[in-house]
């Protein structure tokens, strides 16, 4: 009996869902303004302490160091500041194969030969002192970015470097002064990457 009252095609299997649909009897309410029993998100967090800014004694610089046992301390000297490993690793290869790139730009636009490609590699990456300048000064200045005395400097580097790199570009567009631009350009990018975005814009 129940094989018989099944719908036998597409068309009855439609009506039958439309027809269960509109027979769904959902009541409209707004919902419960009641105020919460328990604590709030807010409240826990504020229990916690973990919406605290940095004091008014020591402003605008914070660091937090994660201990083996699981723990976060606090650091507020910047001579306390742990060399963050995996991120000067990431920083130094992405600003060499910036500086490498910089240099197959320039010797493209400026050369009087098309550089040929391993060579030019081989010199600014293995044969040049650049890339272990670049690992020494992220290793040196990045965990310290932060710091008010890193921002200035990183903003003083920002703007000597770019400084240059118009006035060369400009008026001294040959390849003898333009070997010069790919460290300077790596060292700009780098410089406006670590400053604080009111600062770089």
């Amino acid at each position: 009996m129940a094989s018989s009252e099944a719908p036998r095609n597409r068309k009855e299997r439609r009506a039958q869902a439309k027809q269960g649909k509109d027979s769904i009897d959902v009541p409209l309410a707004h919902p419960k303004q009641d105020t919460p029993k328990g604590k709030t998100l807010l409240e826990i967090a504020q229990e916690r302490q973990l919406l605290q800014t940095t004091d008014e004694s020591n402003p605008a610089y914070t660091t937090h160091r994660i201990n083996e046992d699981g723990t976060i301390t606090d650091i507020t000297d910047a001579s306390d500041v742990s060399t963050p490993y995996l991120d000067v690793f990431l920083y130094s290869t992405s600003l060499i194969l910036l500086h490498f790139t910089l240099n197959l730009l320039v010797h493209h636009q400026f050369a009087t030969e098309r550089p040929s490609l391993v060579p030019l590699f081989l010199s600014t990456t293995v044969f040049s002192p650049a890339p272990w300048l670049i690992i020494l000064l992220v290793a040196l200045l990045h965990p310290r970015a932060a710091h008010p005395a890193m921002q200035a400097l990183f903003a003083g580097m920002a703007l000597t470097a770019g400084a240059w790199l118009v006035q060369a570009s400009n008026e001294d567009p040959y390849l003898a002064v333009m070997k010069k631009a790919p460290a300077l350009g790596t060292l700009w990018i780098w410089a406006v990457v670590e400053l604080k975005w009111e600062i770089a814009l």
